[in-house]
């Protein structure tokens, strides 16, 4: 969108004008409106897919109605409804109508943050399909429906219309419906397997550590022992040796009986030689 403001000066203040000027140039300012921003979004990786079930609003149905939504191109949302049987309603959404969408809901922000929105609202347990209630009893009537979802009481509903598939057209969104949740569940299945894996490597290291840290506690043990025993040994080996005190009175015990029986001897001979 270009808004062209044209330049054109004029002199109130005399009454014969002055030579005309030349014009300035055009000024173009350019408008980015909100479809433009919003056909710069990729839907397939704004938005992705959600599946979810839509509890019919006051008309009960003889089985459950599932619902899929997902980005059928960069720049179409596809929201389908069905009871996997003999019910189907469907839309295309355009970059379009999800911008009129957007301003009907009401909420601000950027185009991701509503992208958001939304799929937060289809993905919270809560979706109800709105529907005329002959519409069961003709089996595939010719009234459409309308999926209605919000992210949480309270904040603002999101509203799609969906209009009734009849006929041969009701087979091929069953099976659209059916293959798409198939693949979902794949996917599903590849990142729990991945996970898995994942999570046996991370025990496999844990295990592994925990190895590690046994024998390193073993060896601190071993060696707190060896500590001990080196601290235990010149205390034993100073016990048993005795101290210098000790050793002085012995020898004085032993040398006293020696010195006597000396004296002794000695006093004998004299007697003798005196005799």
């Amino acid at each position: 969108l270009f808004v062209v403001v044209e330049s054109n000066p004029e002199d109130e203040g005399n009454d014969t004008a002055p030579a005309p000027a030349p014009p300035s140039p055009p000024l173009v300012v350019a408008v980015r409106s909100s479809c433009e921003m919003a056909a710069a979004v990729d839907l397939e990786d704004a938005f992705g897919a959600v599946f979810g079930e839509a509890k019919p609003e006051g008309h009960p149905t003889a089985r459950p109605i599932l619902f899929r939504a997902h980005a059928r191109s960069a720049a179409t949302l596809r929201v389908v409804a069905t009871d996997c049987h003999s019910l189907a309603w469907g839309c295309s959404l355009s970059v379009s109508d999800l911008d009129d969408l957007r301003d009907d809901v009401g909420i601000g922000g950027s185009w991701v943050d509503f992208l958001d929105y939304l799929k937060s609202s289809l993905s919270s347990g809560e979706v109800k399909l709105l529907f005329a209630g002959d519409q069961l009893r003709k089996s595939t009537g010719s009234d459409g429906a309308k999926l209605v979802a919000t992210k949480a009481k309270g904040l603002p509903l999101i509203t799609i219309s969906l209009h009734s598939v009849t006929g041969a057209v009701t087979s091929d969104v069953i099976a659209e419906f059916s293959l798409g949740l198939y693949g979902a569940y794949r996917t599903a299945r590849e990142l729990v397997s991945k996970e898995q894996e994942q999570m046996s490597q991370l025990m496999g290291s844990l295990s592994t550590e925990r190895e590690k840290n046994e024998i390193m506690q073993k060896q601190l043990e071993s060696l707190s022992f060896l500590d001990k025993r080196k601290a235990t040994k010149p205390k034993l080996l100073a016990d048993q040796v005795p101290s210098v005190s000790a050793v002085t009175l012995g020898s004085d015990q032993v040398t006293a009986p020696v010195q006597q029986q000396i004296s002794g001897d000695h006093a004998s001979s004299s007697c003798r030689i005196a005799s």
